[in-house]
């Protein structure tokens, strides 16, 4: 709309067919407008509002003038609020369909899988106790270290022991003096018997106290052992190599042998992790080693792949080495247990861990970008683009996630073309743009750790 103004009057044009005159309810103001032009405001200083014929096709030339400037003012505001709904009608014109990208699933050669979780357990682990009571004297080791088989951990009060195996060494020698004594008492009564000076009898007697000289003497030097042993077991050390724990009791305390726990030693290399099968799987297994599909796993143990919460995908490889007898009736599951290496220590006992474990030969399946999988109250679908470029609703049943790509069981064949961008623009029924890109990889790299994926 444009308007030029001429002294008191003012010249508006605006793009708009003819319209119709008819007087306001304002005795003082006439109106000529284009379909339909409403007079918002009327002031009686404003006298004429009219239009003349249109000097250029399409437009409508509109006179104002009135008495005053306030009257101009508001005849100029008014005229141009009503002028502004004064263009052509708005025609509904259909957006283009949406564009999406769509590509066929890959297909691979694919290894199926179980998935479990487990627990991590050390497959060692010692309470430290003392064999002998005594005061603790020294503490040898710093709490959470990694320590030798046999190094020192703690030392009891020795003198005690050391004076018992004095007395015990003391005791020896007086058991092994009667012994040597009864020894000669029988060499002098033996010439005496055979000149009948003696009688036998008394020669009985003198060796049987030799032969009672001669347990004292074994006795006495097993209290000696003894003795050198709880001696030993003043110095503690560790049975095995590992981690051992805090401290449990602090130096000048009382130990009693056999109860008070000093420490906890645990080993780390090699870990145990001991997990749970359900019956399904348990069933599943012992059919395929019926059918010869894989072997027996005393004989020939499965591989084990383990990764933790923090950790994509399962960087840790492992054997099977345990299964429990049966299944247990409360819960429905049999215990199996797999052991893994541990230089590092990264695997610390009662971590929550991720297990995987291969099942049969590698078959060719098909494989879909977890990109183009969505999920509703009916489960997860995929969205493919038929001939007509008609978008179709597609339920699937999911196997594994290997490295950005799903293993799909039922629900797509090698031949369909599915949404993997733009999924949020389509919808069942309706019609897209595909843009057909190549097959998908069967193997994606991780963006996390790859700069441009395949």
């Amino acid at each position: 709309m444009c308007a030029i103004v001429l002294g008191p009057h003012l010249w508006v044009s605006t793009p708009c067919g003819l319209g119709h005159s008819r007087q306001d309810s304002s005795p003082n103001v006439q109106i000529s407008a284009c379909i339909p032009l409403k007079v918002l405001w009327t002031d009686r200083s404003v006298h004429n509002i009219f239009y003349t014929p249109p000097r250029r096709k399409g437009f409508v030339f509109i006179l104002f003038w009135g008495s005053s400037m306030r009257g101009f003012h508001w005849g100029v505001l008014s005229l141009a609020v009503a002028l502004a709904g004064c263009g052509q009608a708005n025609e509904y014109k259909e957006p283009p369909p949406p564009a999406v990208t769509v590509a066929q699933p890959a297909s691979d050669k694919v290894v199926d899988y179980i998935e479990f979780t487990g627990t991590t357990r050390a497959v060692e682990a010692i309470r430290i106790r003392a064999r002998v009571m005594g005061y603790l004297k020294s503490i040898e080791f710093t709490d959470g270290a990694n320590v030798e088989a046999g190094q020192l951990l703690f030392v009891i009060e020795p003198e005690p022991f050391e004076a018992a195996l004095a007395l015990a060494k003391a005791n020896v020698q007086k058991a092994e003096a009667a012994l040597k004594l009864a020894d000669a008492d029988i060499q002098r009564t033996l010439p005496l018997v055979e000149r009948k000076a003696v009688t036998e009898a008394e020669l009985d007697v003198k060796e049987a106290n030799r032969a009672t000289a001669e347990a004292e003497v074994a006795a006495a030097r097993a209290v000696v052992r003894q003795a050198d042993l709880n001696l030993a077991y003043t110095e503690i050390r560790a049975p095995i190599a590992g981690r051992i724990g805090r401290h449990m009791l602090d130096v000048g305390n009382l130990v009693q042998a056999e109860m008070t726990e000093l420490a906890t030693l645990e080993s780390f290399d090699p870990i145990h992790v001991y997990f749970s099968v359900s019956e399904g799987d348990v069933l599943r297994l012992m059919s395929l080693y019926r059918s010869g599909a894989i072997a027996n796993f005393r004989e020939n143990p499965p591989p084990l792949s383990l990764g933790l919460a923090n950790e994509d995908g399962f960087p840790h490889v492992g054997t099977l080495e345990f299964a429990d007898l049966g299944v247990d009736p409360d819960t429905g599951t049999q215990m199996r247990r797999g052991v893994f290496p541990n230089a590092d220590g990264q695997l610390v006992p009662g971590l929550f861990v991720r297990l995987r474990m291969p099942v049969g030969d590698p078959e060719k399946q098909l494989l879909v970008s977890e990109r183009a999988i969505g999920a509703d109250q009916r489960g997860d679908y995929v969205l493919v683009v038929n001939d007509k470029n008609s978008v179709e609703y597609r339920p699937v049943k999911l196997g594994m996630l290997i490295e950005g790509m799903y293993v799909v069981k039922d629900g797509v064949k090698a031949e369909d073309w599915v949404v993997v961008n733009g999924m949020q623009y389509a919808r069942p029924n309706s019609t897209v743009s595909p843009e057909r890109a190549e097959k998908m990889a069967a193997r994606t790299v991780n963006p996390t750790t790859a700069a441009t994926p395949h």
